[in-house]
C-alpha cells in the first residue's frame, strides 16, 4: 500500500510524505495560528507522530509557547516561508500538516473548529462541525 498523501512548500525546496490516513482535520482560529500563516484560519490535518517523512533539509523550526503554555514548535520552509507542519507538546503523539500544502487538499475534510473565540467576524461556520470556543474540550 501506498502512501496516504504527499505534499510540499510553494517552492518544492520541503516536500513530505504521509504514510497513513490522518487521525483527524479540523480547523484553529487562534490568533498565534493567524498570525503564523497570515490567514484567518488553516485546516490543519493531524496524523500520528512519525508517519509524516520530510525531504531535503529546507524545513526550518521555531518554537514559541502557545495558549496551553507548553510549546508549540513550527517548521516551515526555509527559502519560501512556506508554514508546512507543527508539534505541539500538548499533544506529543501527533503532527499537524497544512492542508493547503497537500498536493491534493480535497483528500481530507474539516470535522472540527478550535478557538472560536477568536475566529474573524466575518468567518460564518459549516453547520455539522464540532466547534469548541477554545481547544478542545474548551
Amino acid at each position: 500500500m501506498g502512501d496516504f498523501a504527499t505534499g510540499g512548500c510553494l517552492c518544492a525546496a520541503v516536500r513530505y510524505r504521509c504514510a497513513e490516513a490522518p487521525v483527524m482535520t479540523g480547523c484553529c482560529h487562534c490568533r498565534d495560528r493567524q498570525r503564523a500563516t497570515g490567514a484567518a484560519f488553516p485546516t490543519l490535518v493531524i496524523f500520528t507522530k512519525g508517519t509524516v517523512s520530510v525531504d531535503g533539509d529546507a524545513l526550518a523550526m521555531r518554537s514559541s509557547v502557545g495558549d496551553s503554555g507548553k510549546t508549540v514548535t513550527r517548521g516551515h520552509c526555509a527559502e519560501c516561508g512556506s508554514p508546512v507542519l507543527v508539534d505541539y507538546d500538548v499533544t506529543p503523539d501527533f503532527t499537524a500538516v497544512m492542508a493547503g500544502t497537500l498536493d491534493d487538499p480535497a483528500l481530507v475534510e474539516p470535522k472540527w473548529c478550535i478557538y472560536t473565540a477568536s475566529k474573524q467576524p466575518w468567518v460564518e461556520l459549516p453547520a455539522g462541525l464540532k466547534i469548541y470556543q477554545g481547544g478542545f474540550g474548551g
